[in-house]
């Protein structure tokens, strides 16, 4: 429940934040704009205002805070015949009320602000078709992002711990991919190759920290190999190859990744695609034993009736920095921890009248660590769930208002990860 001053904070800034823009995951898309020169611009905000019972998602040190998340958007698209440019820009906002303070001296504090955080991607990726059996695509981006909360760096023993704000990184990534095959052929073959940079920001919080915070950079190079059959007119089966090097950062590994799986689009009805892949992970340093797991992607849209719609997504890779038990709510990056993560999430997006909609959104993440046998971390675990229940009312063709109510948590094998949130807002966006 809110507290009188954050109930009438809530009225008094929410309110008329609705009249402005928009909300995460709303009914409102981005429309495309024609503009004289021959391209199009599809420009998009969404704005949360909420308050949210624990921002730091820890069992103990985190209170109360509003806060107001704005997202805005912008693509610039041309096309020409069967080519296409698009031009991108998102970020994302998260400004929270409390000013968390961050000095190690100060008691029953938490040592990093982690709610607050600012992200923002550009982005260039481009279509051509060079013969009607010869097609390329290319993407160009870069991306200022944050670490997820929960999974920072170690502040009891580790080489760190003096950071005060150590979660902001650069993200760059180039991806190529040539296909040939006539359209609504039988067969076809897409060759690509992936190459992704991160980097720690080295900014003027962290004084002497440069070399640490550059032993977590690293770099990846991704070649793949895809074959495709075409069954029926709206499915195709496909397998495939794909290597990865990764250079730098506290785990130089090779990866390989052998994969099948199937994309639908069997009616109007149904679509998606489903891909099994199984991995090999070998690392240049004998602290961590080489490991074989099977994982998975998934993304599939299902129509039930007109306006109903249900997407369901999810995966499961490997991930780094996932568990820490010396301080299991900041997770280290500097022991190369990894774990196995498995991801679902279910949305159903249903229009009860003509201007009114309900969101449900479901969310299950599903952490293994992945440990030498008779280590305290051989077995450790956690899962956290998460709802999500919004309803959006139609004031205009490019406006949309909502509210909504959003619960979080997490359990596991360590009681000191468990926490428990949740989160009560409103909601706006706005297209042109």
């Amino acid at each position: 429940m809110l507290k009188n001053n954050n109930r009438n904070r809530f009225i008094a800034i929410g309110l008329p934040l609705l009249l402005l823009a928009g909300g995460p995951a709303s009914a409102v898309e981005p429309r495309l704009y024609q503009l004289g020169d021959g391209g199009a611009i599809a420009p998009h905000v969404a704005i949360e205002f909420a308050t949210d019972d624990n921002p730091l998602r820890r069992d103990e040190g985190s209170e109360e805070s509003g806060y107001l998340r704005i997202q805005p958007s912008l693509r610039y698209v041309v096309r020409t015949r069967n080519n296409t440019l698009n031009l991108t820009y998102s970020g994302d906002y998260y400004q929270y009320a409390t000013d968390y303070c961050r000095g190690p001296n100060v008691t029953n504090c938490p040592l990093f602000d982690k709610a607050s955080y600012q992200d923002h991607k550009f982005a260039a990726d481009g279509y051509l078709e060079i013969t009607k059996k010869l097609r390329a695509t290319a993407l160009l981006e870069h991306a200022i992002l944050h670490q997820p909360l929960g999974t920072g760096l170690s502040v009891n023993g580790g080489t760190l711990s003096s950071l005060s704000e150590p979660d902001s990184f650069r993200l760059g990534t180039v991806r190529t991919e040539v296909s040939y095959g006539a359209a609504g052929a039988r067969g076809e073959i897409r060759a690509g190759v992936t190459f992704t940079d991160k980097e720690f920001n080295l900014d003027d919080l962290n004084p002497g920290r440069e070399q640490d915070l550059l032993d977590l950079s690293e770099s990846a190079t991704s070649p793949n190999i895809r074959l495709l059959y075409r069954v029926g007119t709206r499915t195709q089966v496909f397998g495939g190859f794909g290597t990865s090097k990764v250079t730098g950062g506290n785990s130089p590994r090779d990866i390989t990744n052998y994969f099948a799986g199937v994309e639908l689009d069997a009616s109007a009805i149904t679509s998606g695609s489903f891909q099994l892949n199984s991995i090999r992970e070998n690392f240049a340093t004998q602290s961590r034993g080489d490991f074989d797991y099977i994982g998975w992607e998934a993304e599939v849209t299902w129509k039930p009736r007109r306006f109903s719609t249900v997407q369901l997504s999810g995966g499961r890779e490997t991930r780094r920095g996932v568990f820490n038990l010396d301080d299991p709510a900041l997770a280290t990056f500097i022991g190369g921890d990894i774990g196995i993560t498995t991801n679902i999430n279910v949305d159903w997006r249903h229009f009860w009248r003509e201007r009114f909609s309900t969101l449900v959104r479901l969310s299950v993440q599903n952490n293994d660590f992945v440990g030498p046998a008779g280590t305290d971390t051989a077995d450790a675990n956690d899962r956290t769930t998460g709802l999500r229940v919004q309803g959006d009312y139609n004031i205009r063709r490019w406006l949309d208002v909502g509210a909504f109510l959003e619960s979080e948590n997490r359990s596991g094998s360590s009681t000191d990860r468990e926490y428990g949130r949740s989160v009560i807002g409103l909601t706006a966006n706005a297209t042109f």
